[in-house]
């Protein structure tokens, strides 16, 4: 499907191995399908469900779909000026960086951003496939749904490695990168998420991907009204538009999950959440050591410890924020959080 199957009549984008695992038991089953039903997905007791269904999710994200090619266009970022908001940084009251390091912390955000996001998702193809293998012969339209949003986040994946290329060629030199080429820390992080049960880990997802969302808004809405690069702002829009779908899909399946779990359970799974986070979190701190190390490299500047100190500090605390803090914020999944667990959404401080 070709990025002009996005537009509407106004020509504007609209925002919105085989499987052979078999099932071994009638109590796996019924884990499949919510309550040992005929997989209904409308059968449901929370709020958040309804009114979702598959079929239509999957239409919505086949005439939303894109390229990664029709969103660059053979296009380069402008790196005269800052690329993202400066509140993704936080770094105005630091008055030790000058306005030249101010431009480069910004574009190391830029592509801190689509580094992180990019290799966290790793794990959704692989948990996705898995939550389908489990339950192939569930109804078709599910099936398709998980199949298909699993291929998106690959997608999605080579969205933010060709804007990795694209940042470095654009502004003339290289970026550091938590994430080894050798995969060895990607993995140990999707092998530690994945080593959570299923609802922990559909709300990470749909903490990640509520904050898409957010990350576009304001993207176009910058504090300083200038808003981001125009490129920068096609890729947050792509990735929204495709994102908004998974979200969905990410609350029938929490839905059906929660269907087969008792209120102990539910909350337990905020523990597991938040260790995950903890994982993420680690990420944080070496992507924002690696943003000080480029920015050395760039300008040639050297810090005294304690502004070495500040400055890492503040890269990683705006990190956290604009990635963790903004998602689990979001009143869509604050409100999952309520329905499912109070006592669960308390532990994330959602009331």
């Amino acid at each position: 499907m070709t990025m002009a199957h996005s537009l509407d009549h106004r020509g504007r984008w609209n925002d919105v191995g085989l499987i052979a695992t078999l099932v071994e038991s009638k109590s796996k089953y019924e884990t499949c399908t919510g309550r040992g039903s005929t997989g209904d997905h409308r059968q449901t007791d929370h709020a958040f469900a309804h009114r979702l269904d598959y079929a239509s999710i999957v239409a919505t994200s086949e005439r939303v779909a894109w390229s990664v090619d029709e969103v660059f266009r053979n296009r380069l970022f402008d790196a005269s000026c800052p690329l993202v908001p400066s509140s993704w940084l936080d770094t105005q009251a630091l008055a030790f960086l000058d306005p030249d390091d101010q431009v480069v912390l910004n574009h190391c955000r830029a592509f801190s951003y689509v580094h992180l996001l990019g290799n966290f998702e790793e794990f959704l193809p692989v948990h996705l496939t898995g939550v389908a293998q489990q339950c192939w012969h569930d109804d078709r339209a599910r099936l398709r749904a998980l199949l298909r949003f699993g291929e998106e986040e690959m997608k999605h994946q080579e969205l933010f490695r060709r804007a990795e290329r694209v940042l470095e060629a654009s502004c003339g030199h290289p970026f550091g990168r938590y994430f080894d080429a050798n995969k060895e820390k990607v993995t140990a992080l999707t092998n530690a998420i994945l080593s959570y049960s299923a609802l922990p880990r559909f709300l990470i997802m749909l903490a990640l991907e509520c904050g898409t969302q957010c990350h576009y808004v304001e993207s176009i809405q910058a504090r300083d009204g200038r808003g981001a690069d125009p490129l920068y702002v096609d890729l947050l829009k792509a990735h929204w538009i495709e994102e908004a779908q998974h979200i969905k899909s990410d609350q029938l399946e929490i839905a059906r999950l929660a269907n087969t779990m008792s209120a102990d359970a539910r909350s337990a799974a905020f523990d597991d959440l938040l260790a995950i986070g903890a994982l993420v979190d680690a990420t944080f701190v070496g992507q924002a050591h690696e943003e000080i190390k480029t920015l050395g490299r760039v300008t040639g500047r050297t810090f005294a410890a304690g502004e070495l100190a500040a400055l890492q500090d503040t890269l990683h605390r705006s990190l956290s924020r604009i990635f963790s803090a903004v998602g689990l914020t979001h009143p869509r999944f604050a409100n999952v959080a309520r329905d499912l667990s109070t006592d669960g959404a308390a532990k994330l401080g959602i009331n």
